[in-house]
């Protein structure tokens, strides 16, 4: 009985191992790019009110 709880124990922390290795990088990645994404948008609505400050030429 020991030694399948000792199974267990490993079985467990490996796939917790595992999944912290595939969650880390994952979560790094969305993160940044969805500040790329928001950094893109900000820029372009700062764009677009600049446009609108400007008088149009005619």
């Amino acid at each position: 009985m020991a030694d399948s709880g000792a199974f267990s124990f490993v079985l467990i922390t490996g796939l917790a191992g595992t999944m912290a290795l595939v969650y880390v990088p994952l979560r790094i990645f969305l993160t940044a790019t969805a500040r790329s994404r928001r950094l893109r948008l900000l820029q372009r609505i700062r764009r677009l009110r600049e446009e609108l400050a400007q008088p149009l030429d005619t």
